[in-house]
């Protein structure tokens, strides 16, 4: 006669935060991560692009950071500089940026438009009213479309009266994954060229119209930004092998 095995005496499944493999994952990495930018930084030409809205703005008062998720990973890196606080998702994945961001000098919320994004966005812009942070989104997270700018932009940017400046990069050596945003990745020994886009000053005493016509403006400076850093890439390449 076979005995019966209760479910509450068979072993519990260990959530994937405490299986071991996870936490050296999360040792290791945002410490890889801190070190390869700094490799990639020491090894590289900087170009910047439009850098008159970095003096004039970015140098001068807390403003809020437009990136796409895409060439995100070079603007962070420099941002680093500015204090400031991020949003990250809520994702295990999320839990391995959340460390490496942190890393680089920055506070976090964690959250996204899919999950908690309510009350991250909230807490953002307490932490940065309290703490006269500047901050930072990535405006097409967590799934996309790519280069589709979501309305959070636009609130943070009415809630704190920051400027919303975008940024963006790209480089003459560089990965790109087939992922839903082609993220890149800069290699070492490369240009890096990063512009800083058009800002936008988002008013208080929005009507619904409003929103969307500042994040159509908002998405139309980044694309613009975009296609010049990328312009300007090719632009060396050809140079490059001329």
């Amino acid at each position: 006669m076979r005995s019966e095995v209760s479910e509450e005496s068979k072993p519990k499944k260990k959530e994937k935060g405490e299986q071991l493999w996870f936490k050296l994952i999360l040792f290791f990495v945002p410490r890889l991560v801190s070190l390869y930018f700094r490799i990639v930084d020491l090894t590289s030409k900087k170009l910047f692009l439009n850098r008159e809205y970095e003096e004039q703005i970015c140098k001068k008062q807390p403003f809020t950071c437009a990136c796409f998720h895409g060439t995100m990973l070079f603007p962070v890196y420099y941002c680093r500089r500015y204090p400031g606080v991020v949003m990250v998702s809520q994702s295990w994945d999320g839990e391995i940026i959340d460390r490496s961001i942190r890393r680089m000098g920055y506070d976090t919320v964690r959250g996204s438009s899919s999950r908690g994004g309510k009350e991250a966005l909230a807490e953002m812009i307490d932490q940065i009213k309290d703490r006269n942070y500047c901050s930072g989104l990535a405006v097409d997270a967590p799934r996309g479309p790519s280069r589709k700018v979501k309305m959070g932009i636009v609130i943070v940017g009415k809630e704190t009266g920051q400027p919303v400046v975008p940024m963006v990069s790209w480089a003459t050596r560089q990965v790109q994954f087939k992922s839903w945003d082609s993220m890149i990745l800069p290699l070492p020994f490369s240009t890096i060229v990063m512009a800083f886009g058009k800002p936008t000053i988002v008013p208080q005493g929005l009507t619904n119209d409003d929103y969307e016509r500042l994040r159509q403006e908002i998405e139309s400076n980044m694309l613009d930004a975009s296609e010049l850093v990328e312009n300007k890439v090719r632009e060396l390449q050809s140079g490059a092998r001329s």
